[in-house]
């Protein structure tokens, strides 16, 4: 029993002397984070490794007798993430239990478990993506089964230890697993029972690969102030656009009578009326559509700010093309999601722009992802670009 008590302690103080030394900038521990979705944030894993048993004979933890012989295992495992700190997993072990001569030897043995998983170092040292190690504390209960049917036993197991995590990239990674399992001594190998155990341990060490799948990362969550920032951005920026509006009307104007002007030089000058024949009027719009926050539905004001843009258009040339780019956040989300997101936003516009009659001979999209930092001051770059 005190070297089932001495294994947890040793095991606690060198996963708090690993995070301590780790330097993090910020911590936000549950705050500031968002939590994801059901299906996001899932490992499967499986591993190998040996152990040994142990047991403490009646009277007392001090006469504690231990077995020289390795055993050896298999496990594998499923884990959620609720978020960067907590999980929980499923995992079942199946092996060998190895006694002396003095007792018997080879002892098959079954164990499903349930644990809650720490990831201390996202605790103590804040969240962060770019870790290659995680020091990770998990504790649980199973039921045992050694040689069910067969002069064996099976019963209740506690079960506690620490996950070593080697970050190999973002779908894989290393574990080295440290666990310690306490049982009755009557749910040990038969073979014991002479000695009238009272508690039994079994510790195991054992490597193996965990694959990470579906959204592997988590989102930072906005501050209202944050918030506000942004609010404010677009509303300087629309009222940017409306006196752009007012000086395109301008604009018109003096095209107007440089036109009326070129078809008089036309008039007059037949080799001239060739000349600017080759040339086209071109009429040049820039239009923002802004999205909420990881989305790419059309809201009541992105429509209320193309009803323009749909005048713009017939109003230009028929060889005229607009062209319609997407935009992310930098700040959020992977280049790979923030790619595809900005390509959803650009076709929500064209389609848009489409059913309301816009010639879409004039109309292309594309989306650039996070590559262009239109709007650098908050980081927000959810937006549609027509021009």
């Amino acid at each position: 029993m005190k070297k089932f008590l001495l294994s947890i302690a040793i095991v606690a103080i060198s996963a708090g002397s690993v995070f301590a030394q780790e330097n993090s900038a910020e911590k936000l521990r549950w705050k500031g984070i968002m939590n994801n979705g059901f299906w996001s944030n899932w490992e499967i894993g499986i591993a190998g490794g040996i152990n040994a048993t142990a047991w403490n004979e009646l009277g007392g933890v001090d006469n504690q007798k231990a077995i020289g012989d390795l055993g050896w295992q298999i496990e594998g495992n499923l884990t959620k993430w609720f978020n960067p700190i907590l999980g929980a997993r499923l995992q079942v072990i199946g092996g060998q239990l190895n006694t002396s001569d003095d007792y018997g030897r080879e002892s098959k043995w079954i164990l499903p478990h349930a644990d809650a998983v720490l990831n201390l170092s996202n605790w103590f040292g804040g969240y962060r993506e770019d870790r290659v190690y995680y020091a990770k504390l998990f504790a649980g209960a199973g039921v045992s089964f050694v040689n069910v049917g067969d002069n064996g036993g099976d019963g209740f197991a506690a079960v506690g230890g620490l996950i070593n995590t080697f970050r190999v990239c973002k779908q894989l990674d290393i574990n080295l697993e440290l666990k310690a399992i306490l049982t009755p001594g009557r749910d040990m190998p038969a073979v014991i029972a002479p000695i009238a155990a009272e508690y039994g341990q079994i510790y195991s060490a054992t490597l193996g690969l965990t694959y990470r799948f579906n959204k592997r990362d988590w989102s930072k969550a906005y501050s209202q102030e944050e918030i506000d920032g942004y609010l404010a951005s677009i509303a300087a920026l629309e009222a940017g656009l409306a006196e752009a509006h007012r000086n395109e009307g301008k604009l018109n104007e003096r095209l107007a009578a440089q036109k009326a002007a070129t078809d008089q030089a036309l008039k007059d000058n037949e080799a001239l009326r060739a000349e600017l024949a080759k040339k086209k009027n071109s009429v040049v719009a820039s239009t923002a559509v802004f999205f909420n926050f990881d989305s790419a539905r059309l809201t009541d004001r992105a429509k209320a700010s193309m009803q323009v843009l749909q005048e713009t258009i017939a109003a230009a040339p028929k060889d005229q093309v607009f062209t319609i780019v997407g935009h992310a956040d930098a700040k959020t989300g992977s280049a790979e999601y923030n790619q595809k997101l900005s390509e959803k936003r650009a076709e929500a516009v064209y389609n848009y722009l489409v059913e309301q009659g816009v010639n879409k001979d004039q109309l292309t999209w594309k989306g650039v992802g996070s590559s262009e930092n239109i709007f650098p001051v908050n980081g927000t770059n959810r937006v549609v670009i027509v021009k």
